[in-house]
């Protein structure tokens, strides 16, 4: 199997799951938990992976990702990066395509959502990763983005978080060329930019790359991703962390029950206090990409007062239709998407569904009326 690096999304167009695969064969017999709702796809007739999302004014965002516009890898198809802004006024309503886009073309960017502001930091350009960030902020009904201090190296496929005036990133990759996760985690004092971003202490392990993050009142959580082992091969994680911002330092907490590579991020946390961890894979598929047969059903989740890990609600699946084809119409777990919770849901936007294989299907699931057991 062909490993594609900077030309391609490769931690999710060449990987999957050989548990996923399993999943996918019985994917006949097995159902869907009920609850999953579709709110109205995106307005672009394939998706994006590695969209970043959060509510401004009340209103989901969504923006940024790549897709494969004509036709995928393997038809010698040519990747994609997405500079346009999304936006959802209901959850019954339509997505609208809004004037204002981002000041560069990117996707996978480690992002982080507050009530005021949408924080972008890095990301993957066609030229390879990023050092910039920005905050995406709703003035007079418009979006504006400020620019923030730069990152000291490029980086891709990271996660952010924002814990009191702090913006914290951790993990991903600095060169997409490279068979080498980091382990850095960096901050931001939001309220002294100008202090630039201060070296924070390194996630415990190899590093991983995208993983997915969560925050409560005083930490970072970063769940699952992709690492490398000492020979410089792939190896899905289980691990989970929890980065104390007072203390600036890293806790190992219980591993994830299998490991979970590029799930939704942020996780959604539950009205109970758990987090949710949505779509992902769990192992290195060595099978020609083509027939790459979808992501993993079962959601995942975590208890932080127990440290308990148990199985959530089962995602929805659509058979597969043309393999060919760049887009999907779904639903179908997916990977490398954003989670935000809004209006009452966990909504997933659009995301990969197979290698290559993009949806612009969204996803949400209800919280309050919906308990997970």
């Amino acid at each position: 199997m062909k490993i594609f690096l900077a030309s391609a999304f490769f931690s999710m167009t060449a990987l999957l799951s050989q548990s996923t695969a399993a999943t996918a064969a019985s994917s006949e017999t097995a159902s869907a938990s009920p609850g999953w709702k579709q709110l109205a796809p995106l307005p672009d007739p394939v998706g994006w992976a590695g969209m970043f999302a959060g509510v401004l004014d009340g209103r989901l965002i969504a923006g940024g990702g790549s897709q494969f516009p004509e036709k995928p890898i393997w038809l010698q198809g040519t990747k994609a990066f997405n500079g346009r802004l999304y936006a959802l006024a209901e959850p019954a309503g339509k997505w609208e395509v809004l004037e204002a886009q981002l000041p560069e073309k990117i996707g996978n960017a480690a992002s982080a959502a507050t009530a005021d502001g949408i924080y972008l930091v890095g990301g993957i350009a066609a030229d390879g990763c990023r050092a910039t960030a920005w905050v995406l902020r709703s003035k007079n009904g418009a979006l504006v983005a400020e620019p923030l201090p730069s990152l000291p190296r490029p980086l891709g496929y990271a996660v952010a978080a924002v814990v009191g005036r702090r913006l914290v990133v951790a993990g991903g990759q600095h060169n997409l060329t490279d068979k080498a996760a980091t382990a850095e985690t960096w901050s931001l004092d939001l309220a002294a930019q100008s202090e630039g971003w201060t070296r924070e202490a390194d996630l415990p392990g190899p590093g991983v790359f995208v993983p997915c993050a969560a925050t409560d009142a005083g930490g970072v959580f970063v769940f699952g991703g992709m690492a490398f082992s000492g020979d410089g091969k792939l190896a899905p994680s289980r691990a989970a962390y929890r980065f104390d911002v007072a203390r600036r330092s890293w806790e190992r907490l219980p591993d994830l029950p299998e490991a979970r590579v590029a799930p939704a991020s942020p996780c959604a946390r539950l009205p109970d206090g758990k987090f949710l961890v949505i779509g992902g894979y769990a192992e290195v598929f060595a099978g020609a990409l083509r027939e790459h047969p979808g992501f993993s059903t079962q959601t995942l989740t975590y208890d932080p007062a127990t440290r308990q890990w148990a199985s959530g609600p089962v995602l929805p699946r659509a058979p597969i239709g043309n393999r060919d084809a760049t887009t999907d119409a779904g639903p179908t777990p997916m990977v490398a998407a954003p989670c935000v919770v809004w209006r009452g849901l966990a909504v997933v936007v659009s995301g990969e569904i197979r290698g290559a294989t993009r949806t612009p299907v969204v996803v949400a699931w209800p919280l309050a009326n919906q308990p997970i057991r």
